[in-house]
């Protein structure tokens, strides 16, 4: 069962709605209520389920039974009254315990903070109830952390020798995290921790390397108080406010090369180009260091949904400071140094990552000493590996599903449907008629559509992804996660136009080519890259190209790395190709990336989107940040911004033998993240 959330309370407090559903969501998963306990869709009767369609009415009652419950089990009882003066609530903790015992325990407190508080117990054998009171003035806007769990270790002798985790091919093969694109943090969630975490089973926010933060009311400055007497790895010392400093800064400095750069240049108002000096001088005036415990980030934009960046959903990992100055950029690549719970052993390229499990950590001890990162390319190759039990976890396709599981395996979900695949039609750079390939014929409007309605969706789904939940339609970059945050972003027209505009209809498809110009068809190129989290996507991007053979286009497949498109995007000097990609954001995250001339990716980008970036980021209400966005969403849905496929949970398969659960949240990049939490069987 999922571990209830404290909810903030408040009128209007976004984080509010999206602490109570994400309750809701994890207790509906663990409780059984959706079918196969498996699946949330947001649009009942449009989301394909393989074996069968799951029905309006049963969905909608039991997601409303499902925010009742969450309401009453995850927020508690009704919220406190509030006041203009200083206000004193006292809360009863019942706790049964035979001997002496320290228990972290959640204070609700009335204003915009996130906070752990220490109650020390002293009991024997008796139930006492504790009280403790906090005197507080303001009121809460941002979800109260679930209080970290200290789990004891299992005795040595009970713990598996390893856990070793098959994936598909890995192109960001690199120990640097701040040189890599997001996907590359799949290898470094074991070793790195951030200010703030996520929570494994509900998705919440949790206090990580920061026991609490707050925000003012510009939407701007951040304030973190740090955990203390952490060390870190390699004898470097403890973490300090140095070390946020020194890691915010890593991300603008010359040699960086991170994910989202443009959105790390914007918070830290650095310029492409700038020298090492000058963004060490930026990073001074940004993190604000009260005290070795205390930093206040100022950041250059109005960003209320900000723990997404400095959390552990994005790439802002806490990184040593003094490890720098010891061995400086060259030296960070040798390996990985952090103040997780497993400690880095080696990296083959091509090959292997390996690390050493802790004995002792503050907020877990794995069930294991040693886990493996294996990268396997071959379907075949990977099903081997488990079958043969030289791994304990593989990421297999679901079209082979039925003969994993028929030999005892099982295939563990992700908690939500974390992946939304899509395909980018590169070259429309509409804000740069310098860089723009007038031959492109991805630049009109009628091809952009006529492709999306060539490719038979459910066709690929039930040929290739037998098993899989699967959601259809999907909204490029809006998912129902982001609809919970901001109420009324995704339009409802949408789905009653999808049929219209994104549906199969090779016909329709036909006669758009025509109008556009091209009767014939036209030549392009469809990259093809293997994705660890979505290994079906080579065999999806082949299936794409007999749909659109079937109309009269050309494709030429070719095997084009991601780091590779990578470098031609940033270089504007990618056009008519069209690539897939299977990853899971926040929608104010990737509009600016995505969708706009300043952002790092800008797979499509017009002077009206980034009218309404430049709207966004300063603005802090709620209600009008949501207006803009579904403006930008409006915008992208009526000119194909990009080709849509289908949101899916990602999943993979699990030696019973040897791991009794694992539970990932699944809307991390990286996707098989909190690895740490593995529940192995003792041997």
């Amino acid at each position: 069962m999922g571990l209830p959330i404290l909810c903030p309370t408040g009128e209007g407090a976004i984080s509010s709605i999206f602490c109570h559903c994400l309750s809701a969501l994890a207790n509906a998963r663990s409780n059984s209520l959706f079918p196969n306990n498996r699946f949330f869709c947001p649009f009942p009767g449009r989301c394909l389920v393989v074996n069968g369609l799951i029905g309006k009415s049963r969905f909608l009652l039991t997601f409303s039974l499902v925010l009742i419950l969450a309401l009453i089990v995850g927020c508690g009882s009704a919220a406190p009254e509030i006041v203009d003066v200083e206000v004193v609530r006292e809360i009863p903790v019942e706790v049964e315990v035979s001997k002496e015992v320290v228990k972290e325990v959640p204070v609700e407190i009335e204003r915009e903070v996130v906070r752990e508080v220490p109650v020390e117990v002293t009991v024997e054998k008796q139930v006492l109830k504790e009280v403790t009171s906090e005197t507080v003035v303001e009121r809460v806007v941002i979800p109260t952390p679930i209080p970290v769990q200290v789990v004891e270790a299992k005795a040595v002798s009970e713990r598996l020798e390893k856990v070793a985790v098959a994936v598909g091919g890995q192109s960001w093969d690199s120990n640097y995290s701040y040189k890599v694109n997001i996907g590359g943090f799949l290898d470094k969630w074991p070793v790195l921790e951030y200010l703030v975490g996520v929570d494994n089973e509900t998705g919440g926010y949790t206090a990580e390397l920061a026991t609490e933060w707050s925000i003012a009311d510009n939407g701007k400055d951040w304030t973190f108080k740090l955990r203390e007497d952490i060390p870190w790895q390699d004898g470097y010392g403890e973490f300090t406010a140095e070390d946020v400093r020194h890691s915010m800064w890593l991300l603008v400095q010359p040699t960086a090369a991170p994910s989202g750069a443009s959105t790390w240049r914007k918070i830290m108002g650095t310029s492409r180009g700038d020298d090492e000096a000058t963004t060490m001088a930026r990073a001074e005036e940004v993190v604000e260091i009260v005290n070795d415990h205390e930093v206040i980030i100022h950041l250059g934009i109005v960003l209320p949904e900000a723990l997404f960046n400095l959390g552990k959903r994005r790439n802002l990992p806490m990184e040593s400071k003094a490890r720098w100055d010891a061995v400086g950029d060259e030296g960070m690549g040798e390996k990985i140094v952090g103040t997780g719970p497993m400690s880095y052993v080696e990296r083959v390229e091509g090959s292997h990552v390996l690390y050493d499990a802790a004995d002792e950590h503050w907020r877990v001890v794995p069930e294991y000493h040693q886990l493996e990162f294996r990268a396997i390319a071959e379907t075949q190759t990977r099903l081997a590996s488990l079958l043969t039990e030289q791994v304990h976890l593989a990421v297999i396709e679901r079209a082979i599903r039925d003969e994993v599981t028929s030999r005892g395996f099982e295939f563990v979900d992700g908690v939500f449907p974390g992946i939304q695949h899509h395909w980018t039609f590169w070259g429309n750079f509409h804000t740069k008629p310098d860089v723009i390939d007038p031959d492109n014929p991805m630049l009109k409007k009628e091809v952009r559509q006529a492709m999306a309605k060539a490719v038979n969706r459910e066709a690929i789904v039930q040929a290739l992804l037998p098993g899989a939940k699967v959601q259809i339609p999907s909204y490029v970059k809006f998912t129902q996660l982001d609809e919970v945050v901001w109420p009324g972003l995704i339009n409802p027209e949408w789905d009653a136009r999808w049929d219209e505009m994104y549906g199969y209809d090779p016909e329709a498809a036909k006669q758009l080519l025509a109008a556009a110009g091209y009767p014939d068809g036209f030549e392009f190129t469809l990259a093809l890259d293997s994705n660890p989290a979505l290994p079906e996507i080579l065999d999806i991007g082949q299936a794409m190209a007999l749909d659109f053979e079937a109309i009269g286009l050309k494709p030429t497949l070719a095997n084009i790395e991601g780091s590779k498109i990578r470098s031609l995007r940033r270089a504007w000097d990618i056009h008519n190709t069209l690539s897939g990609s299977a990853g899971y954001s926040y929608t104010v995250y990737h509009l600016e990336t995505l969708f706009c001339t300043c952002g790092s990716v800008r797979t499509f980008v017009d002077p009206y989107l980034d009218t309404k970036i430049e709207e966004l980021n300063v603005t802090v209400s709620p209600t009008e940040r949501t207006r803009v966005m579904r403006e930008m969403g409006d915008f992208c849905y009526d000119n194909f911004c990009a080709l849509p496929m289908f949101d899916i949970a990602p999943d993979i398969a699990i030696n019973p033998k040897y791991i009794e659960s694992y539970v990932f949240p699944g809307f991390i990049s990286g996707f098989y993240t909190h690895l740490e939490y593995i529940e192995t069987v003792p041997q």
